[in-house]
């Protein structure tokens, strides 16, 4: 098919380098002699933004960002962790809250075949769409976060922020390396390390690895095992060659490999129905004496059926830079796969077989190719422009879901296919894009910014069914227990769509001192339309494309000789065909919402009290609301809701303008404190504490008892060891008080009105250790 090449901005916003206990510190720019951080005064970010190194505090974007040594000394063990860092940050792992969320707002999920991403995640300048080749932290040079609008420099995919990641490069200087491990709770193994072996002296060679594992801490009483364990591990291996001054090749290659006890979904029982209907009470009748108690503290599990998941992710990237006099020209070149192995669950939550379901996994490539050009620095306009295009393919021939429903089990087992057979669904993603982003420095003071970008995308997407020879249909007729439903497979069906549209951004910069900054930018975002086949039932939702307009002012301040950092902003968003999840009491399904609003303001800083001590905190409030949105019906309406039915005079319909968006917090907020202490020249200590709160969230629009109450957690580390890092024995503790919380509080499928369930995470329990570290 020909292809359209669009037009569109991207200033590379990578960050960081705290010289703040809030994080670590990076290269510096050539004047760095001359900033407080480099003459041990008071604490200067230094940052990469707009592809040229930056203060932080010179950079008109709301970003947060932490080192990747303090991330992982503070025993988080996963990338995902960093929500427990940031205020406005959060990673759900349920479908309807599925993936990073900034402000609120996050990734639709759901178990549809073509779901793209409002938060977007880049891993070394790579956008990766599925899957995390991050599932260790030991080898993360920093993590940045920008919240808002991120299209005009990230794409499609970073409509609502990015989160941007950027690992060790290798070094030229020295062989060099570390080696971490760690053990705590429930089994937890934790090893990884690291070795920097320099080629020649343009050219050196990096490689990690790690693995990790952890036992399950959900008891399933029925079949007398725990779920929710873990084993993985896997590699990344990186050359750098630099052949001139004005040349320089990155080539990156990672592999990963996750297995899973137990099922994607840890339900537990949160809710019954009632027991009115006998069908419930012979499901659900028998908790008691399996030492069961439904509620939101409940850990134990009924479900009957042996359940498991895994998965293999990996991928390379190609980086060229090549100095074009002043100007730099930058290709990257990146390929990558997920491999999802067979899987088995069960979600009706019962002892009782209800519903099964067997998978072979959705499998996923993704390539794509930017080339773009970065200006100098200094000069009056300073830009960044380029091209971007990428395909990305889900699902092939082999992959196959089967699913099966008792309805009337335990008094009548006979099964109903729900999926038609063995159902595949496959979606081929194309696009195209071009951009340009840069700032006019009007006055040394004074600068206007903005930025176009340009894109199209064409989505194909099809789905069918055939017999499953493990329950083939039995002839037409009444049920007979044991027996199969008759059903036919679903013959081809095959959807597609294509548009292109813009995002960008526009707004100044004023720097009345070097000291103080003030900014302010209106930045319109944009996700291109789909169609979506469920992967259960193949229920085609054809999903239209999703943009937001952002205004967001800014300040950006250091304070007391700059010991003290203080940056705040205030942000109003709004949101036409918000792409959301939901779960029709089935599966969950992608659909836009009319309309969405997420308006608030954040604020953060730190305070490096002495050479030893130093504080950070941040808050964020987000108000989010639905302004349009009319979906099903849920089983049990919230209280002032009132359910409607459609034109069909079938369909149950409600207007949800007023709710939050699912899993989205109102207030969040963190607070830090960090002490490194020598205690003589050969032995230093070290200590920080961590404190995260969320306020009460909600997890499905309109419908009662799917809210969860707020929470806080804290987290300790402490260790000794030598001055310069060659070694580090240390304590830690995750959640120390134990504070239970979920991923999703939903409905239980296949019940009565009134089910719920809880979907538990690892996160929501204590683990204390110790760790031990050495560089060499």
């Amino acid at each position: 098919m020909r292809k359209f090449i669009s037009i569109t901005a991207l200033a590379g916003a990578s960050v960081l380098a705290l010289a703040a206990p809030a994080a670590a510190q990076d290269a510096a720019p050539q004047d760095a002699a001359e900033t407080p951080a480099a003459s041990g005064v008071g604490a200067d970010i230094v940052v990469t933004a707009t592809r040229r190194a930056e203060r932080l505090q010179d950079v008109p974007i709301a970003v947060s960002a932490i080192g990747g040594d303090q991330l992982a000394e503070s025993g988080f063990q996963r990338l995902t962790d960093i929500q427990y860092q940031f205020s406005g940050v959060q990673f759900g792992t349920s479908p309807n809250d599925s993936g990073f969320r900034l402000r609120g707002v996050g990734t639709a999920g759901g178990f549809s075949s073509s779901s793209e991403q409002n938060v977007g995640t880049v891993v070394d300048n790579v956008v990766i769409p599925f899957g995390n080749p991050i599932n260790s932290l030991g080898d993360l040079e920093r993590v940045e976060v920008l919240k808002g609008p991120q299209g005009t420099q990230f794409g499609k995919n970073a409509s609502s922020g990015v989160v941007n990641i950027t690992t060790k490069k290798p070094t030229f200087d020295a062989i060099g390396g570390k080696v971490f491990a760690s053990y705590g709770e429930l089994n937890e193994v934790n090893v990884n390390g690291n070795i920097n072996l320099p080629l020649s002296a343009n050219s050196a060679l990096g490689v990690f690895g790690f693995y990790r594992r952890n036992d399950g801490f959900l008891y399933n009483a029925t079949l007398d095992k725990d779920w929710g364990g873990e084993e993985s591990y896997g590699a990344r291996a990186k050359l750098l060659f630099e052949p001139s001054d004005t040349l320089s090749i990155y080539l990156i290659g990672d592999y990963s490999k996750i297995d899973r006890t137990g099922p994607g979904q840890l339900w537990t029982i949160a809710r019954l129905p009632s027991f009115a209907n006998p069908l419930m009470a012979a499901r659900f009748g028998n908790l008691a004496s399996l030492g069961i108690v439904p509620g939101f503290d409940n850990s134990k599990s009924a479900e009957e059926y042996e359940s498991y998941t895994s998965e293999q992710n990996y991928g390379a990237s190609l980086e060229v830079n090549l100095g074009l006099g002043d100007y730099n020209l930058t290709s990257i070149t990146a390929w990558r796969r997920l491999d999802e192995g067979d899987q088995r669950f069960a979600i009706d939550g019962s002892s009782v077989p209800v519903f099964t379901s067997q998978q072979t996994g959705v499998d996923q490539t993704f390539l794509s190719q930017e080339l773009r050009i970065t200006s100098p620095a200094g000069s009056a306009l300073e830009f960044t422009s380029g091209v971007y295009g990428s395909r990305r393919k889900v699902g092939d021939d082999n992959d196959f879901n089967k699913s099966q429903l008792r309805p009337a089990a335990p008094f009548n087992p006979f099964i109903v296919n729900i999926s038609g057979g063995q159902s595949n669904t496959q979606t081929r993603s194309d696009s195209l894009a071009a951009f340009f982003d840069g700032k006019f420095n009007v006055s040394e003071q004074f600068a206007v910014i903005g930025g176009l970008r340009y894109q199209y995308d064409w989505v194909k997407s099809s789905s069918f069914s055939i017999i499953d020879p493990a329950y083939p249909p039995s002839p037409p007729g009444p049920p007979v227990a044991g027996q199969v439903n008759y059903y036919e497979p679903r013959p081809l069906a095959e959807g597609s769509t294509k548009k292109g549209d813009w995002s960008g951004r526009f707004g100044f910069q004023f720097k009345p001192d070097r000291d103080l900054m003030l900014y302010g930018t209106i930045a319109r975002g944009y996700l291109g339309p789909t169609v979506t086949f469920s992967g259960l039932t193949g229920q085609k939702v054809d999903v239209g494309p999703q943009t937001v307009r952002d205004i967001t002012f800014g300040v950006k301040s250091q304070l007391f000789d700059r010991a003290v950092t203080l940056n705040a902003n205030i942000f109003f968003d709004k949101y036409n065909n918000l792409q959301t999840s939901v779960f029709n009491g089935l599966e969950f399904l992608t659909e836009n919402a009319g309309g969405f609003e997420a308006n608030g303001f954040e604020i953060e800083g730190s305070w490096r009290v002495s050479p030893v001590f130093s504080l950070n905190a941040s808050f964020t409030y987000s108000d989010t609301k639905f302004t349009d949105y009319v979906t099903a019906c849920p089983d049990v309406v919230k209280s002032g809701y009132t359910c409607y039915l459609a034109e069909d005079g079938t369909t149950s319909l409600v207007q949800a303008a007023g709710e939050p968006l699912s899993g989205a917090p109102k207030y969040s907020a963190t607070a830090g404190a960090d002490v490194r202490l020598p205690i003589n020249d050969r032995l230093t200590f070290d200590s920080s504490a961590n404190f995260y709160y969320r306020s009460r969230v909600q997890y499905a629009a309109v419908q009662a008892y799917t809210s969860q109450p707020g929470y806080g957690t804290i987290g300790l580390n402490a260790g000794i060891g030598h001055p310069d890092g060659n070694w580090r024995i240390g304590l830690f503790a995750r959640n120390l008080l134990d504070q239970r919380f979920h991923s999703s509080v939903i409905g239980l499928p296949f019940s009565d009105p009134g089910g719920r369930v809880n979907w538990l995470t690892r996160e929501g329990r204590r683990t204390l250790g110790i760790s031990a570290e050495m560089r060499f």
